[in-house]
Order: C-alpha cells, then sequence, then structure tokens
C-alpha cells in the first residue's frame, strides 16, 4: 500500500531560531515568516525545544493574569510554574516548550495526526539523528485530504491489485468527496473486509461503501 510519509508532507528548509535570540527576534520572526512556531536549534542543528505564539503570549498578557500569591504556595501546579517561567524569560531558550515530540521522516502521516491530537500540538519537527530536518504541520496532513477523487480512485485500484492480487475489472471503482464506492464481485466473502480494510487505510479516503460487492463464495459455510 502507498503509504504517505512524513518525508512527503513536510516543510523544508526548516525556519529555526537560536536559543539565545531575544524574544522579539523571535517574534520578528514569526510575524515575518508567517509562521506560528519554530525549533529552537543550537549550533550543530541539533533540536532543543519549540517555540510558539503561545509561549510569547505569557510576556504580553502580564503578571496580572499570575497572582504573585500563587507563587507564595508550595502547592503551586506545573500549569502555573511555566508560565511564570515564560512571563520571566528573555531569549527563545527561556521561553520554549520542552521536550518535544518529534518524529522521523519514515513516519506515517496518520501516525503523525494521531500524535496531533493526542498531545494537542499544531506542529512536529522531522529529525535525523537528532536534527532538524523538516517540520510538519496539520495544514500539511490536510494535503492528504486535498487528493482529487481521481487521484483517490487511480490509488484504490493500484491497492487492490498490487496488495489483493484481486482483479479490478470485475469491480466498480467510484469516488466522491473522498468517499469510495466499491461494487462488484469477488472471489470469496473474505475479500470483501480485505478491500474495506486496505481502502480505509489510503491517506485521504473519507469514507468506503462495499455494500455493492457480491461473492462467490463464503469460506465460513465450508468450516466444520
Amino acid at each position: 500500500m502507498q503509504v504517505l510519509r512524513a518525508k512527503d508532507v513536510m516543510t523544508t528548509p526548516v525556519i529555526t531560531v537560536r536559543p539565545e535570540a531575544s524574544l522579539a527576534e523571535v517574534a520578528r520572526t514569526l510575524v515575518g515568516s508567517r509562521i506560528s512556531g519554530a525549533p529552537v536549534v543550537g549550533a550543530d542543528g541539533t533540536l532543543l525545544g519549540m517555540v510558539t505564539e503561545a509561549d510569547l503570549l505569557p510576556k504580553e498578557a502580564g503578571p496580572v493574569h499570575l497572582p504573585g500569591v500563587w507563587g507564595l504556595l508550595e502547592g503551586l501546579t506545573r500549569e502555573v510554574q511555566e508560565q511564570m517561567r515564560r512571563y520571566r524569560g528573555r531569549t527563545a531558550a527561556e521561553v520554549m516548550t520542552r521536550p518535544v515530540i518529534t518524529a522521523e521522516e519514515d513516519t506515517p502521516v496518520r501516525q503523525l495526526a494521531a500524535l496531533m491530537i493526542r498531545h494537542r500540538i499544531n506542529r512536529i519537527p522531522i529529525v535525523r539523528e537528532g536534527k532538524v530536518v523538516g517540520i510538519v504541520s496539520r495544514n500539511d496532513i490536510l494535503r492528504a485530504l486535498a487528493r482529487t477523487d481521481e487521484e483517490l480512485a487511480a490509488l484504490v485500484r493500484e491497492t487492490i491489485v498490487r496488495d489483493l492480487w484481486i482483479d479490478v475489472d470485475a469491480l466498480d471503482i467510484a469516488v466522491r468527496d473522498g468517499v469510495v464506492t466499491i461494487a462488484g464481485r469477488v472471489d470469496r466473502r473474505g475479500d470483501v473486509s480485505l478491500i474495506e480494510s486496505y481502502v480505509r487505510r489510503i491517506d485521504g479516503v473519507v469514507d468506503v461503501d462495499v455494500r455493492g460487492l457480491a461473492y462467490a463464495l463464503d469460506e465460513r459455510a465450508l468450516a466444520p
């Protein structure tokens, strides 16, 4: 099956900032490049953290949102501690988020999407031996959903033939707005579930309808 991976959708080269960069420099970089976050990297390109718009907001919001009395409590929450750290920070290193959720170039796009949802993040640096080689944003992942129906239909046919060795000439495959409808006849009942399973895993497929698939042999009827 043709699987989209990080290297297929990542943005490169990556706009980065140095750990010693002032917050004003960071803000100018984000605004000037029209991005909402950037990796913080060392002199050798090693990833140290991520700095985003959210990391800079406490500096602008001011201490009014961080009551001083909270700082006197032994049970100071981690969230408040992090906000205080960012409010007091002056450089990228002092406000950046760490550790960073990363992935490698061969990581499937579906896995990247799952990581973004699980960790509530908007972007994932792609690293090779600890150094940033690309970055994938939510918008990059949406490219899979932006595939045309014609592209998806071709991928469906290719997947069925290559991975399942099923003759697509006996099938009627239609795609509309990412929804794949497959009708026709296959040899075995099990082929129906296999086709549905494999097609659902194609990046960009929204849903699969195989209700129009008939089969010549029901393997379950042969079971002793």
